[in-house]
């Protein structure tokens, strides 16, 4: 078995000598030209394949690198957003905290600065109704002291404390009742309270006062902790019927209350 393998071996190698030296002698073109011939359209089509398959594959790499270079872009704008974001939200504080200091430098009225930090009361029954600031009795919050915007506008008073939070009950809450006056020429005295967390009204007027749409109303003063002359709003509307002893105006705050997040509690 062995000699017959290495015959046959040898017979292999002895026709793969004779097929090279007759190549080299050119004896071999014509077999070589018809396989050639024969071999063109299959070659054509691995070639086609093969370059197919070489364009595909450099789509998708391209398509590849193409995708991670658009999600490291994305990242940095989303970075660059966020950056931006907490730049404005930084400018919008410093802008406040001018205000408050130019509210203190010109009313030269004790106060210290709290942050909102939900909205809310402790009890449930007062959401959307109250705040709670980050400031409480350690801070000398007192109950009922007032608490206003960066304009020195009012928009609630404190109602409960604790240690380090106070809960403050905004004017629009028909919990929160503050002495209030008309800026007329009667300087007519009455008491303001919420009307369905959008609204102030201005109850137990005289029918003998003069009051118009537009007059401005602030505190009276008559509350110890809360001092006379701090704006809460203008009238738009006058309800007064004259069978009745009082009447009352509807008044729209100064304030937007929603977009509250740094308010002042006088001391």
């Amino acid at each position: 078995m062995l000699k017959l393998n290495v015959k046959k071996y040898i017979l292999i190698t002895a026709a793969i000598g004779l097929l090279i030296f007759f190549h080299y002698l050119n004896f071999l073109n014509p077999v070589e030209e018809i396989i050639q011939k024969a071999s063109m359209p299959a070659l054509a089509g691995l070639y086609k394949i093969s370059s197919y398959l070489r364009i595909t594959f450099k789509i998708q790499t391209d398509k590849r690198d193409l995708i991670r270079l658009l999600r490291e872009k994305e990242n940095e704008v989303n970075g660059l957003l966020a950056d931006n974001a907490r730049l404005k939200s930084l400018e919008e504080e410093n802008e406040i905290l001018r205000q408050y200091l130019k509210f203190s430098k010109e009313e030269k009225k004790p106060f210290i600065l709290a942050s909102i930090i939900f909205r809310g009361g402790f009890a449930s029954n007062n959401l959307e109704k109250n705040i709670i600031i980050n400031k409480g009795s350690v801070n000398g919050v007192k109950e009922g002291a007032a608490v206003l915007d960066d304009h020195g506008v009012i928009i609630g008073k404190v109602t409960q404390i604790k240690n380090n939070l106070s809960e403050v009950c905004l004017i629009t809450g028909a919990e929160c009742k503050i002495a209030a006056k008309l800026q007329n020429n009667d300087k007519t005295a009455g008491i303001i309270k919420g009307e369905y967390g959008l609204t102030i009204k201005m109850e137990f007027i005289p029918q003998t006062a003069e009051v118009k749409e537009g007059d401005i109303i602030a505190t009276s003063g008559l509350e110890q902790s809360i001092p006379r002359g701090l704006v809460i709003g203008k009238v738009i509307k006058v309800d007064k019927e004259s069978n009745e002893l009082w009447q009352s105006a509807i008044i729209e705050p100064l304030v937007d209350l929603d977009n509250l997040s740094i308010v002042a509690v006088l001391l």
